[in-house]
């Protein structure tokens, strides 16, 4: 499990050098034991977020799913105070953890100088969901909106507007002398507490970034969907409402080859709502042998109760 590298807005200033040393250490050690340059959540975060979205009962949704429909298919509301961390982060705090050491700074996607500049692309609300809500979409006791309608994923500002409980900021570096290309990407990924403020929780993630950059349309209002105990993320969207606008087709872009979807390959789509869709969440639901809770606890599995396509 990866550790949470948390930024705090305190004065640099006082920090000694052989500190922020070790914290750049700390990055590099992270980034070459990972298969995906990232830092995401730690496992007390996750823990939190099991937490939280149990307390997100399907059975009496916070939110309206209409909401939910309109929220994702519209910009995100992105709170000024987000924004306000994410250019302190890339004028102040970034310059300084990655001063004089160049090959970091490539590690995390910042390209090839540190005298490029670097500026916010895009921002995409994140929507949180684990395996075992897999396990209730493929016996077909919920939706797949009611899977983000919980209050890990969203809250509500004082205009009563619905506000994503975590954004990834998709920051952009001009490589003037790249030969790799004009431009390299990064991210810087922020949380809001339930005390409503927010935290930088990871930086960095080149390939997801890259990933995401490649595969989205700019004229589309897309979302992350990361299932956090797979670390897959998909590139979402909202599809036509039909008949239920409440109930919208969700279409998810795969970022990266994907054996567990059905082969999956980078930058194939899939509509999740759709009925063919469905045998294969049945399929990855017997390949996760999700239901761990229907093992005795003698470790033999328990007899199932087949589950049939719709």
């Amino acid at each position: 499990m990866f550790e949470t590298i948390r930024i705090s807005r305190y004065n640099d200033a006082v920090v000694h050098p052989r500190v922020k040393r070790c914290i750049a250490v700390a990055l590099l050690a992270t980034l070459f034991a990972s298969p995906v340059p990232a830092v995401w959540a730690a496992s007390e975060m996750l823990a939190e977020h099991r937490k939280l979205a149990q307390q997100g009962d399907r059975k009496a949704a916070p939110f309206e799913n209409l909401e939910i429909a309109k929220a994702l298919s519209a910009p995100p509301n992105v709170p000024q105070e987000s924004q306000d961390l994410a250019s302190s982060f890339l004028d102040h705090t970034l310059p300084k953890l990655l001063t004089d050491d160049e090959r970091l700074a490539h590690q995390l996607g910042f390209g090839d100088s540190m005298s490029n500049a670097v500026t916010v692309d895009r921002a995409l609300p994140i929507m949180l969901i684990r395996r075992d809500d897999v396990l209730q979409l493929a016996l077909g006791k919920a939706k797949p909106l009611d899977l983000v309608n919980n209050i890990n994923n969203w809250t509500k500002d004082q205009a009563g507007r619905l506000v994503p409980n975590r954004i990834v900021f998709s920051l952009k570096t001009n490589n003037s002398t790249s030969e790799a290309g004009p431009y390299t990407w990064s991210s810087v990924t922020l949380e809001q507490s339930r005390e409503e403020s927010w935290h930088i929780i990871q930086v960095g993630a080149p390939k997801l970034s890259r990933a995401m950059r490649e595969q989205e349309d700019p004229q589309t209002n897309h979302f992350l969907l990361w299932i956090s105990d797979l670390n897959r993320h998909y590139l979402g969207q909202i599809g036509a409402a039909g008949a239920d606008p409440a109930n919208p087709s969700i279409i998810l872009t795969a970022l990266f080859n994907d054996r567990l979807v059905a082969g999956r390959r980078a930058g194939d789509r899939f509509d999740i709502t759709s009925k063919d869709f469905f045998p294969h969440v049945i399929k990855l639901y017997k390949e996760l042998d999700l239901p761990k809770k229907l093992r005795g606890q003698d470790g033999q599995t328990q007899t199932q109760m087949p589950i049939q396509a719709r």
